[in-house]
């Protein structure tokens, strides 16, 4: 676990000083993520797991050397509304590419496929309003074990103003930073029917959406729904709580999709929802 030792000053200012507790002279404290600085969770401590990717180390290793943690720079971009290209590291990339007249290309991932089966055998889909929605697609993810992803991703998404959820979210996260691409991952095995449905809204529809509010939905929004025809997320702009990824999650729906960018613009505005997605 990180130990801050006497003089550290912590995230919000705090020097770590001696201190007596309970007759015994303190000569540090051990750390959470939230005092750190490199994740949210403050409920209790941060422990180095090598199972996760983190380097680890005996007592006395400098806790960056354990996290892999290196000096880096964080570039804080004004991207203009013209310019959603821009708002990946891709897409940075290219533009500073041409500029300087440097060789550009995207690095093919090394996935290894397991099974070479058709969606359609485990999962339904369907496109009812293709005005809104020219192009949907999904692959099927079996026998997935959902962790706490590792700190170096925790890390750079917390710079990059997203908050860790777990390993497959901060993937799909991870993905629509680099690329621009925004995924959305299901639970499939909470999705009625096995399968989605892409739909315009009935006025008058309702969705909890991820963030626990209630929306409102009119006929302009178009809605994700399972195969049953319950909504389950508003297209482009944010996924609903019935069907988001947990700890008991094995099968994984992983959409990406086209969108009709006017479309997911207004309802976006409409109900006072920016997302990370639906900025892209």
């Amino acid at each position: 676990v990180p130990l801050a030792t006497v003089g550290t000053v912590l995230t919000g200012g705090m020097a770590v000083g001696k201190r007596r507790m309970r007759g015994v002279e303190s000569h540090g404290m051990c750390c959470s993520g939230a005092e750190l600085g490199l994740s949210a969770d403050s409920k209790g401590l941060l422990v180095l797991d090598p199972v996760a990717g983190d380097a680890g180390g005996g007592p006395g290793t400098p806790l960056a050397a354990a996290l892999g943690i290196e000096d880096d720079v964080v570039y804080d971009l004004a991207i203009e509304t013209n310019r959603p290209d821009a708002m990946c590291v891709a897409g940075v990339a290219r533009d500073l590419a041409a500029r300087l007249g440097l060789k550009f290309h995207i690095a093919e991932p090394g996935v290894d496929v397991v099974g070479n089966g058709f969606v359609g055998e485990v999962a339904a889909l369907q496109v009812e309003s293709d005005d809104l929605c020219p192009r949907f697609v999904a692959r099927v993810l079996s026998s997935v074990r959902v962790t706490e992803s590792p700190a170096w991703m925790q890390r750079r998404l917390v710079l990059a103003g997203m908050r860790p959820i777990n390993s497959v979210v901060d993937a799909s996260n991870y993905v629509m930073l680099e690329l621009g691409q925004p995924t959305h991952p299901y639970d499939l095995d909470r999705l009625g029917g096995q399968g989605l449905v892409v739909r315009r809204a009935t006025p008058g529809e309702t969705l909890v959406t991820l963030d626990g509010v209630g929306r409102v939905l009119t006929a302009e929004d178009c809605l994700i729904c399972d195969a049953k025809g319950t909504p389950v997320g508003i297209a482009g702009v944010m996924g609903g709580s019935s069907s988001e990824i947990g700890p008991d999650t094995r099968r994984v729906l992983l959409e990406a999709a086209w969108f009709d960018p006017m479309a997911i613009a207004r309802t976006s505005r409409r109900l006072g929802l920016r997302s990370e997605a639906s900025a892209r």
